[in-house]
């Protein structure tokens, strides 16, 4: 006894049409509207070409600074890194 929109879910009883997932679709639709509802779902859901390529650029720079920041972080953690010693505040008359 499946579902008979998603086909894939066992249907709660014999006399229902649909699983809890899609009897809650189905609600929020007649609350709502189902043209409402589909517009929701391709604004948040669907992604066109010009989308796709943001999201794969952002990805990338996520990936770049990581790595720009282990690389200071390597540097940082480096021993043969030394210090310049400066003036302290104390030592310096006017």
């Amino acid at each position: 006894m499946l579902c008979y929109f998603c086909c894939e879910k066992e249907r709660p009883t014999y006399f229902s049409h649909f699983c809890d997932d899609c009897n809650s679709l189905r609600r929020l639709m007649l609350s709502y509207s189902p043209s409402k509802c589909t517009e929701i779902l391709k604004r948040t859901c669907l992604r066109d070409d010009k989308q796709i390529g943001f999201k794969i650029n952002q990805e990338i720079k996520k990936i770049v600074i990581k790595e720009i920041e282990t690389k200071n972080i390597e540097k940082v953690g480096d021993e043969s890194h030394v210090t310049p010693k400066t003036r302290s505040k104390s030592s310096v008359k006017n």
